[in-house]
């Protein structure tokens, strides 16, 4: 009677279900950048700057009620006050300046005035990789990590890393080459720990950039209930009999003694690590960390050419599924 090939039909099954994105559920990340969002509030007022669009309003004065563009100098030109500076203070101190100059030439008293930013280009920041919707944004308001991110779509929690790198020019004195600085946002701390420290003020001209996590997989093929491809934890070793559990562990017709683990150094080389896991699940044997790319190989029943045929080919076969 021939033996069922279990290893192999349980191996395909895999592909289609790594395929189909059956992944451990993931915890909704978005929803903890708003609430950290909110919990925080605001950096504080918005502070005009060059290429904002303002609308100014003076009660009862057609010829000063106007939308004007902050210049390049950072200022505004107007009739009857001619030109009022404007980059870098907010709206309501440009208010105060408008209505101080007009009392001053005695134009006219008690001047109503409102200063509005109708379009804001003064403060441009890049979000860029594993976010919703990518692209270059205007900051409206200060805002911290958390703010950016949100008006990003937030990020991709299937593709993001642990990790947000903001680079920004940082400040040379004077007759020193300009250089930029690179900080780094540990995204664990930040959205699940509530690290709020984590949560920086982004400033105009910022690059943020949330890296792609890099998927750090191992394989376990052959007489084992779950055979497919697995991540390894972040920041702990995962063992041998770990990686089973993870599996489903072995099948009655599992051949125990006869492991194999296959590694490939840097180079490239492969190596056949022999295992005896009845010895290692008996604490007799090391029961050794699995590192990325392993393959561990539980034969069974089925002819050991079919098996061992498989463990070249496994990586790049489960990485071409789930990238599909």
């Amino acid at each position: 009677m021939k033996a069922r090939p279990h290893f192999l039909l349980g191996f395909v099954l895999a592909l289609f279900s790594i395929a189909a994105g059956q992944d451990a559920q993931q915890p909704d990340l978005n929803q903890r950048i708003l609430e950290l969002n909110q919990l925080q509030g605001e950096v504080g007022e918005y502070r005009v700057g060059s290429g904002d669009l303002i609308e100014i309003q003076v009660f009862g004065v057609e010829e000063l009620s106007r939308s004007v563009r902050v210049s390049a100098s950072g200022g505004v030109t107007l009739p009857f006050v001619g030109h009022l500076d404007a980059a870098g203070s907010t709206t309501m101190q440009i208010e105060a300046r408008l209505k101080s100059l007009l009392e001053e030439k005695e134009f006219i008293k008690n001047p109503e005035v409102t200063v509005l930013v109708t379009e804001y280009r003064s403060q441009p920041v890049q979000v860029l990789g594993a976010v919703n919707n990518a692209g270059r944004y205007f900051l409206n308001r200060p805002l911290r990590l958390t703010g950016v991110l949100a008006m990003a779509g937030g990020i991709d929690p299937e593709l993001a890393g642990s990790e947000v790198v903001i680079t920004r020019d940082k400040p040379a004195a004077s007759g020193e080459v300009q250089v930029r600085e690179v900080l780094r946002v540990d995204l664990n701390r930040l959205l699940q720990q509530g690290d709020v420290l984590q949560n920086i003020v982004i400033q105009s001209g910022d690059v943020v950039h949330v890296p792609e996590r890099e998927a750090r997989l191992f394989y376990v093929i052959g007489d084992v209930h779950r055979p497919g491809a697995f991540e390894l934890p972040d920041k702990r070793d995962l063992r041998i009999t770990q990686a089973l559990a993870q599996a489903g562990g072995t099948m009655k017709t599992a051949k125990n003694s006869k492991g194999l683990l296959v590694r490939f150094d840097e180079a490239g080389q492969r190596q056949d690590i022999k295992l005896n896991l009845n010895r290692i699940m008996r604490g007799k044997n090391t029961d050794i960390p699995v590192l990325p790319n392993d393959v561990i190989f539980v034969p069974g029943s089925t002819a050991k050419s079919i098996g061992y045929g498989l463990l070249g080919v496994v990586p790049r076969a489960l990485s071409d599924a789930i990238r599909r």
